[in-house]
């Protein structure tokens, strides 16, 4: 752990401006005001970015901007787990850390989204788009909301997504310190109307049928999660 700590001290933080400087069509306003951590990085991929934490190795916020044509491609899910090469090489999660563990690889922005190319679909099975995610929760009421999201899109939807782990304090670790999140949330902004639409849950067993139950206030996410996300509301 001293080791980690001394190599993190040397990590430069001028790696926070990627996604404003490289992909902002992903996020509304660009991306949140957060309290930096050493080692914490923004990452651009073709069709989503993310807010990595390398105390975690997970990610806290990943940005998507989701239309029809984005989910009415043709290229079908294969999964292609692997570590972020993007990632510092301390900080990233390994496929030995899930393995033999009760969790989930948790997509934070959804393979289901990415059907339009081969590369799009490949990304999102890095494990910077992961969080380690009750099983019941990622393909139960989480995977409900997935679907949901893509739903409203082919309704004509054009969406700002924005999902994320939160690690509240006496959070677990599996692996080589990969955080389990205590939470997740997920934000829906229609970029046409600016409804917000929020929800926060526990990294728990969900009765699918609950999900009503979970939706919230931005404030209550902003609150959760520590970040201000310039919404504009």
């Amino acid at each position: 752990m001293k080791k980690l700590l001394l190599v993190l001290l040397f990590i430069p933080l001028a790696t926070l401006a990627q996604i404003n400087k490289q992909c902002p069509q992903f996020t509304v306003n660009g991306t949140p005001q957060y309290q930096a951590q050493p080692g914490d990085q923004e990452l651009c991929k073709s069709n989503y970015a993310i807010i990595h934490r390398c105390g975690v190795k997970a990610p806290i916020a990943v940005f998507e901007h989701v239309t029809p044509a984005m989910i009415n491609g043709t290229n079908k899910r294969r999964d292609d787990f692997r570590p972020d090469p993007q990632v510092y090489p301390q900080c990233q999660a390994q496929l030995s850390d899930f393995a033999g563990q009760p969790y989930d690889r948790g997509h934070m922005a959804p393979a289901g989204n990415f059907t339009h190319t081969a590369q799009a679909m490949s990304e999102s099975f890095f494990l910077s788009n992961m969080v380690a995610q009750v099983p019941n929760n990622n393909r139960g009421i989480w995977k409900q909301l997935e679907t949901w999201e893509r739903f409203w899109v082919l309704k004509g939807g054009d969406f700002y997504i924005i999902s994320g782990g939160i690690f509240a304090p006496g959070y677990k670790t599996i692996g080589n310190g990969v955080g389990v999140p205590t939470h997740l949330y997920k934000v829906i902004i229609d970029k046409n109307t600016k409804i917000v639409t929020a929800y926060l849950m526990p990294n728990a067993p969900l009765p699918v049928e609950d999900l009503p139950k979970y939706q919230t206030t931005m404030t209550a996410v902003e609150q959760a999660t520590g970040m201000k996300f310039n919404l504009g509301q």
